[in-house]
């Protein structure tokens, strides 16, 4: 009689990994298994499991990682050896400016010779990026990838033709970032009252944005009520106003095209949102008004020359950095006012299809997706790091992830604030078709001319209304629409619009 052995569920686990991984030929599978019976599926998988997987999910060669350049690179030349440690696979992170990210690495993804295996972009750059990007789930498991743990409107970002082509690596949206010593404090709080007959708080509509922001401006103490980018940035603080006031009136919000591609951009509705634009200039220092540079905007809020920022996320988390700012400890978050979550955005990598080494590429995003290392990133502090969270483990683990915040229960408060606001019933997606940055910059160009009154506001609109059709006929009306109705689909099934 023959005993049978039964293998323990370790054993099992280990002889099934072993045969699941793909050896690309450094050794026969026959040879593989055999010495798995010799010394046992846990001492094989020991010896050959690390460099195996590595060959299988990297090939040979180097994996060249491109990044804007900015304050987060620090991070990565830390990240690269142990990149290295962990996969067997060397990456090399460079880096390129900021306002070259598009023109750049177009060119590169239509030569034949990949510049970079995996690179970072602005999710609205899809549209013209998508047809030279590899679809993530032809190269590995979105699962791999922790996907189903990024914030859902994250998840929406990043898709040309329905297939995901990217994933964030920085989530950023507006948030309200506001001075709790003048907010809070008793004295300022009883002369608004009497001024404009409601309590002081935190502004959940425009009125209320408009009205805290006229209290705190104060040019004889160096003190504004508010700070807005008014220069290259222009199009993102454009898109709030003419978003919320959309909402406000029940219309579909940020739909700057019909269904045939005719723009949205000329009428009472937008006019009405430059106005609003034009007004908070009165409300941040004259001499900067006309041209508030981001960079120029966020240090004047550190330096406490600013009650609140209605700005994207990065704005708060450097805020609560005593090294940096002077109001640390002195700020709260809270909703950006209005009822639309606005622009959950940021940097996204994904894989270029000129690239030879596809699967050492996914290997990258997918170590850079793991938790503890995505945690880090953010976690690190703002002259090592930039990037801000995008996934739900972030907010739910707030002390590991702005460790430099939590002790003063800032972290709580930010990561509270931007959870329940990524869970919103009501946000705006940009849109990502083709042609996007033509688009955009119609509207950097012109916008700003309204706002400073250097042009009327009907004169920019039919402006960017006519270039809004150039740039439709030469990409195509017929492509456009099948692009933009992807976009209004995807608005329409998250039911973001509803």
């Amino acid at each position: 009689m023959h005993r049978i052995f039964k293998r323990s569920e370790v054993a099992e686990r280990d002889l099934d990994t072993l045969s699941s991984i793909d050896t690309r030929g450094l050794i026969s599978r026959r040879e593989l298994m055999r010495r798995s019976a010799l010394f046992g599926a846990a001492a094989t998988l020991s010896t050959f499991g690390g460099v195996l997987s590595a060959a299988a999910a990297g090939g040979s060669g180097k994996v060249t990682v491109g990044l804007d350049s900015g304050a987060f690179t620090p991070i990565l030349k830390t990240f690269a050896p142990e990149f290295k440690a962990a996969t067997g696979i060397e990456v090399d992170f460079a880096s390129y400016p900021l306002g070259n990210m598009y023109d750049q690495n177009l060119l590169a993804l239509r030569q034949g010779t990949a510049r970079f295996d995996v690179f970072d972009f602005w999710p609205n750059f899809v549209g013209d990026f998508g047809p030279f990007l590899t679809p993530l789930a032809d190269v590995g498991s979105l699962d791999k990838l922790n996907f189903s743990d990024i914030a859902k409107p994250f998840q929406q970002l990043n898709i040309y033709e329905n297939k995901v082509v990217g994933v964030m690596i920085d989530g950023d949206m507006f948030i309200n970032t506001y001075r709790t010593d003048l907010f809070e404090n008793d004295q300022e709080m009883t002369a608004f009252k009497a001024k404009y007959g409601y309590d002081l708080s935190a502004p959940k509509t425009y009125k209320q944005y408009r009205d805290t922001s006229e209290f705190f401006t104060r040019p004889d103490k160096n003190l504004y009520g508010s700070v807005e980018v008014t220069s290259f940035f222009v199009y993102a603080f454009f898109i709030n106003h003419l978003v919320q006031l959309q909402a406000e009136k029940g219309m579909r919000y940020g739909e700057l095209f019909d269904e045939k591609m005719k723009p949205l951009i000329s009428n009472d509705v937008v006019e009405e949102a430059v106005d609003r634009y034009k007004e908070m200039t009165a409300f941040m220092p004259k001499d900067l008004a006309a041209a508030m540079p981001w960079d120029v905007g966020r240090q004047i809020f550190f330096e406490g020359k600013v009650a609140q920022a209605n700005w994207w996320t990065d704005m708060p988390k450097g805020a609560a950095e005593g090294k940096i700012s002077k109001v640390a400890g002195k700020i709260k978050c809270a909703h950006s006012y209005g009822d639309v979550t606005i622009l959950p955005y940021g940097r996204a990598v994904g894989i270029a299809g000129n690239s030879k080494n596809k699967e050492g590429a996914f290997s990258v995003i997918a170590w850079l997706q793991q938790s503890k290392n995505a945690n880090r990133w953010v976690a690190e502090t703002f002259e090592q790091s930039l990037m801000d969270p995008w996934r739900n483990s972030m907010f739910d683990d707030a002390k590991t992830t702005f460790p430099l915040q939590a002790e003063s229960g800032f972290a709580d408060n930010f990561a509270s604030i931007s959870k329940a606001q990524l869970a919103s019933p009501k946000t705006y997606l940009d849109i990502s078709i083709p042609g996007t940055n033509r688009y955009l910059a119609s509207i950097m160009q012109h916008i700003p001319q309204a706002v400073t009154g250097q042009v009327s506001t009907k004169d920019a609109l039919q402006a960017i209304t006519g270039e809004f059709e150039e740039t439709t006929e030469t990409y195509g009306r017929d492509r456009q629409i099948a692009h933009y109705d992807e976009y209004r689909q995807r608005m329409i099934k998250q039911g973001y619009w509803s």
